[in-house]
């Protein structure tokens, strides 16, 4: 006859789904707490906003076609979701910032948001992230075939564009100064 000590009963690690779904509810509780959720949906607005005709981005699109103008609005919006992965590194606030990014796009401009919501408007700016090689240079040379006009001009004003937007998107997501648990 055993013992019960030879006996060895294996307890598990528990549900790892909802291990991670109790780990992502705790980060949002936290994040409301500390306020950094307002000061996400507060990003997410003030992303929405800039347009090509932003003074802090010094484009020059005075002459520049609707169309043209228009690719240039889809190449912010996605530069600022690229932005929110590359320097928010919780996915809870990069996810907040990007609802409400896309709220008030869908609340204040219906038609834009209509436009890109479908996922195809970014998808050749995925495809030239994945791309080997100078980022910039990728997404310029998808820029310029979204405009029509595949040539080395285009493809540097495309570039110029990914990095002029790139650097103002950096300055203003530090400027949201969210609280980390370092600063607790």
């Amino acid at each position: 006859m055993t013992e019960d000590r030879d006996i060895k009963i294996y307890e598990g690690r528990g549900n790892p789904e909802l291990n991670e779904i109790q780990r992502i509810s705790e980060d949002i509780e936290r994040n409301k707490q500390n306020g950094n959720i307002d000061k996400a949906k507060a990003l997410g607005k003030r992303l929405a906003k800039i347009r090509p005709d932003c003074k802090k981005l010094g484009l020059d699109i005075g002459n520049m076609p609707a169309a043209e103008l228009y690719c240039v609005r889809v190449l912010l919006t996605f530069t600022a979701e690229y932005a929110l992965r590359k320097y928010i590194l919780s996915d809870t606030l990069g996810d907040a910032v990007s609802t409400s990014m896309y709220d008030y796009l869908k609340t204040e401009e219906s038609g834009y948001y209509n436009n890109i919501s479908d996922g195809s408007a970014f998808t050749f700016y995925l495809l030239a992230l994945k791309k080997s090689g100078d980022t910039a240079q990728n997404i310029g040379e998808q820029f310029a075939q979204r405009c029509g006009i595949n040539n080395d001009e285009y493809v540097s004003l495309g570039a110029g564009i990914f990095n002029k937007v790139l650097d103002l998107y950096a300055k203003i997501i530090d400027e949201a100064e969210f609280v980390n648990e370092e600063n607790i």
